[in-house]
């Protein structure tokens, strides 16, 4: 990336003034809904609306064009029709803009005409020295201007993924889902048909910026895989990149090339470019959300001996299946261990790795099973079931009997018995944290799913440094998934 190309999209993640081109007093229109998203999340920046016809949006008056501001505009955001977008781009000049986000579609996806206009367009913005993001792009998220410039309603939480999206839809879907899972973005940038700027003009500037940790792409195809591939070979053993690589059927192939005019290549050639890239390629769209956030929050292991502390049997067993499946060494307990957790547990508890902590209901033991397992040499990773998240386990029943008294007394013992487990919840899950961090080992949680939004809404749950998954199967493979990390960065000698 040369120094114009980064600093556009400099200006595109930090703009210190943006504009929006095509403001609308109607409702339904995209003029409309983006500033008032913009406006609800409280971007930091100066916002300016732009539309002839004049008007107002929560105060804030339309200009006439983007050179009547009187003030240089970073960033403009162009709502209006597609065969009318070229005509505004000598006005993006006069104002200073560095690169404009175009909203509208029309162009290469829809038809030969469209790329025709699309690619006009594309010379048309040079010539005066802008770059493009998109066209038919449904716009981008910074967290460090708290800038989320996108059509739908979405309030993604601040974090440390990176994200680029060859779909609006799908990408900020799972901005919406990262949000009620305690998953947090840096940045977003839905690429749209990728006209000028691409995936890797994205890629080299994720590398860079100090706000994130871990880059998730959504490709559909790359303009420019060769220049991936050397990006991904650099930055990967400094920040780990999910890819999730979509239209790699014939079916999936026709739909990318009608949805984002997307080449989507042959799959085997970008399964070895995603390998020989040391990036991880998630296999469904929930791994993208499990293995980025993992990565963020979890240190990767030193080997594949795995333990599993579980509240009860079946889960263990379950568990247990699935770690050895994913390639995780279940290896059994040495006799300190045991000793130590049988010190801890009833005397019929399992014995064994995995540990069946039978049912019990003092929580405060499972921490310290917790604390042993983990503090084993004998053991790289834990993954620990049905202790986070645990109040929708008992304790939730109706009143027995349908009297005000019973009713009353059952109610009381209700919330007495959800304040401990909430209490004990949240304690086990900080000291998760702290043993991570202590003892650089990933310890990959199960919790119950329908109490998430509860913890949610819990501001001292430590959301931002843990991650919870609602099943063994996904804890198993994001665990197999930390230890292929931790072997990838040994290989490098890192």
């Amino acid at each position: 990336m040369n120094g114009n190309d980064m600093e556009a999209v400099e200006a595109l993640f930090n703009p210190r003034r943006m504009a929006i081109v095509g403001a609308s007093t109607n409702l339904a229109k995209w003029g409309n809904i983006i500033p008032n998203n913009i406006l609800r999340d409280g971007y930091k920046g100066e916002l300016y609306l732009v539309n002839p016809r004049g008007g107002e949006i929560q105060g804030i008056p339309f200009h006439p064009s983007l050179a009547a501001i009187g003030k240089e505009i970073e960033l403009a955001m162009i709502t209006i029709p597609a065969e009318a977008v070229e005509e505004v781009i000598p006005d993006c000049a006069q104002a200073g803009v560095k690169v404009a986000i175009v909203i509208s579609g029309g162009f290469s996806e829809s038809s030969p005409e469209g790329r025709v206009m699309e690619e006009s367009l594309v010379r048309k913005a040079h010539e005066h020295g802008i770059r493009l993001v998109g066209p038919n792009t449904m716009g981008i998220t910074s967290a460090e201007w708290s800038l989320t410039a996108l059509m739908p309603p979405v309030g993604p939480r601040p974090g440390h993924v990176a994200f680029a999206a060859q779909s609006g839809n799908l990408g900020t879907q799972m901005l919406g889902w990262g949000s009620y899972r305690g998953i947090g973005f840096s940045r977003f940038v839905c690429i749209g048909n990728q006209c000028d700027l691409d995936f890797a003009d994205y890629l080299e500037y994720f590398a860079r910026d100090e706000q994130t940790r871990a880059i998730l792409l959504y490709v559909e195809g790359f303009h420019r895989p060769r220049r991936i591939l050397e990006l991904a070979e650099e930055i990967s053993t400094a920040k780990p990149i999910v890819i999730y690589k979509a239209g790699g059927t014939s079916a999936g192939s026709r739909a990318a090339a009608s949805h984002s005019a997307a080449l989507a290549g042959s799959r085997e050639i970008y399964q070895g470019m995603i390998r020989q890239g040391g990036m991880i390629q998630a296999q469904t769209t929930e791994e993208m959300l499990d293995f980025s956030d993992a990565l963020v929050k979890m240190p990767v292991p030193q080997g594949r001996r795995t333990a599993i502390l579980s509240w009860g049997g079946g889960w263990a067993v379950v568990a247990a299946d699935l770690c050895e499946r994913a390639g995780l060494d279940v290896v059994p307990l040495p006799p300190d261990v045991h000793e130590e957790l049988a010190s801890i547990l009833p005397s019929y508890w399992s014995k064994g790795n995995p540990v069946d902590m039978v049912g019990i209901l003092n929580l405060d033991a499972h921490t310290r099973c917790l604390e042993v397992l983990a503090a084993s040499e004998a053991y790289d990773a834990i993954v620990s079931l049905g202790t986070i998240n645990a109040a929708g386990a008992f304790g939730l029943r109706e009143p027995l009997r349908e009297t005000p008294e019973n009713e009353e007394s059952e109610a009381k013992l209700n919330e007495v018995r959800r304040q401990y487990i909430r209490d004990r919840s949240t304690r086990f899950a900080y000291r998760v944290v702290e043993l991570q961090e202590e003892l650089g080992k990933p310890i990959v949680t199960v919790g119950m799913p329908q109490r998430d939004s509860e913890n949610l809404e819990t501001s001292d749950f430590p959301w931002e440094k843990i991650s919870i998954y609602t099943n063994p199967e996904r804890a198993a493979r994001v665990a197999a998934m930390l230890v292929e990390r931790g072997e990838y960065l040994r290989s490098r000698g890192v």
